[in-house]
């Protein structure tokens, strides 16, 4: 439980915040309290040690005899009253052996001894507390240390002096840092961990929204809290929770309407299969029916080819084999492809555009992907325009691009219907078209095509006067033309 909590993200954001503000703080803390610990002591520092040398110069004087011992205590005493403390000439031992005090002859308190030891090895310092030395039992003192030498033997001066109110000032100075130290601290920590809930809080609910959403239930949405990065995130991730959503919907509609144009011929097929071996339709009859299956069985077999063509596109597992595309010539022999089946319905066809422009129209694409698209438009326009309507096919540079339209004078669409021709097995009312062998996908092909070779198509139409489709593709610059 605990290492699960740990694990998680607002946790570590706030107790890493957390960590450097503590150390922050505690580098404060122990910067302010050295740095006033030496402000309140430096002066009386300085005072024990010029004093202490005063006490050490006595000392070469006794030695020779010039100063008797009670000179010494007296001078230690004149000394002691200069600092309103106490002078102690203390020998290896820990024995007072002179001094301003009326110590001399007893042992130093324990709490001195490591001072004394310290001076015994040579070093000199300073030490405050609380150390019980009569008459200032209890109170804070000051305490200097030094080595010296008094008849041969090593000694140690120690200079004590009352710090009562030095210490009471730092121990105020103390409170008056620490307590606002850490009630700034505990404030962080607050307002800590609030952000870091805030930061952690939307990537919980996402994280919880993406599970919900791979278990399939596209309803969840994240709530935007805020409009800085977080939220941005928050909108993007519903956004594609409504594209997944889509893509879901889109999904469904695509297998239903696959199982209804593939239920239709099968269902006629299997009926009229039905019928010929049960002798409900007589022998007599069998080719009749039997042509009927066939024309059925190629709507199946179109119904596929398309399927598999836009799933290839959609996939991009299908390559435009791209090269210099003279468009004139190209468009031409199309139109060629498909005269005969305008003859046959009574169409006229036109074609617009010079053969023997300089230099002609040239683009980089796919030939054959190229014919499929003006193949589908032309049948598109034969299809829905009736006898003794004409098809223009016409071809012009625009705005460096070259323009393809084909136009008919056919049944024409509706608004409505402009919005839905790009849709997947959408198809024209048969009784406005007369004609219910198309799929359905093949606007939405030629639309893939289209933008997978760079180009661009629209769309144009009014009911009763026709439609135009316009093609654009990027023209190859002049000297792109011998490759």
């Amino acid at each position: 439980m605990i290492k699960r909590w740990l694990r998680s993200l607002y946790i570590q954001i706030f107790l890493s915040f957390l960590a450097t503000c503590v150390l922050v703080f505690v580098g404060l803390a122990v910067f302010w309290n050295s740095y006033f610990t030496d402000f309140f002591y430096k002066d009386k520092k300085e005072l024990l040690r010029s004093r202490s040398a005063e006490v050490v110069k006595l000392l070469p004087t006794v030695q020779e005899g010039a100063l008797s011992t009670r000179e010494l205590r007296l001078g230690s005493r004149i000394i002691g009253r200069s600092i309103n403390g106490s002078v102690w000439l203390v020998d290896a031992k820990g024995a007072v052996l002179n001094g301003s005090s009326d110590r001399e002859g007893t042992i130093i308190p324990k709490p001195l001894e490591p001072l004394l030891a310290e001076g015994l090895r040579g070093g000199s310092g300073y030490s405050a507390g609380q150390y019980k030395v009569d008459p200032y039992g209890g109170e804070g003192l000051l305490a200097y240390y030094t080595p010296a030498e008094l008849n041969g033997q090593p000694i140690v001066i120690m200079m004590l002096v009352p710090a009562l109110e030095s210490s009471e000032a730092l121990k105020a100075i103390r409170w008056n840092i620490f307590v606002p130290l850490l009630f700034s601290l505990v404030a962080v920590g607050v307002i800590l961990f609030v952000l870091s809930r805030k930061l952690a809080g939307p990537l919980q609910q996402m994280n919880h929204a993406a599970l919900e959403v791979a278990n399939g239930d596209f309803s969840t949405r994240v709530p935007v809290s805020s409009d800085d990065e977080i939220g941005e995130l928050a909108r993007s991730f519903n956004f594609m929770v409504d594209q997944l959503e889509q893509w879901d919907d889109n999904r469904q509609e695509f297998l239903a309407n696959v199982s209804h144009e593939l239920r239709s011929p099968l269902t006629s097929l299997r009926g009229l299969i039905v019928a010929m071996n049960d002798r409900v339709i007589p022998p007599e009859k069998f080719s009749h029916y039997l042509k009927i299956c066939d024309h059925e069985v190629q709507r199946l077999q179109r119904l596929v080819d398309d399927l598999l063509d836009l799933a290839r596109i959609q996939n991009g597992t299908d390559v435009f084999r791209t090269r210099p595309v003279v468009l004139p010539a190209k468009v031409s022999e199309v139109l060629e492809l498909v005269q005969s089946a305008a003859s046959d319905k009574g169409l006229q066809m036109h074609m617009i555009g010079s053969m023997s422009g300089t230099p002609p129209l040239r683009c980089e694409l796919d030939p054959d992907r190229f014919a499929q698209i003006l193949l589908n438009l032309l049948y598109n326009a034969i299809r829905f325009t009736p006898s003794g309507g004409t098809i223009t096919v016409e071809l012009a540079a625009e705005g460096g691009e070259a323009v393809i339209a084909v136009r008919d004078t056919g049944i024409g669409m509706s608004e409505s219907e402009l919005l839905r021709i790009w849709d997947r097995f959408y198809k024209a009312e048969p009784s406005r078209s007369g004609d219910s062998d198309g799929t359905g996908l093949g606007l939405t092909i030629v639309k893939h095509l289209v933008t997978g070779m760079k180009g661009s198509i629209a769309v144009a139409s009014e009911l009763g006067k026709g439609t135009e489709f316009r093609i654009a593709f990027p023209l190859l610059a002049p000297e792109r033309y011998g490759s």
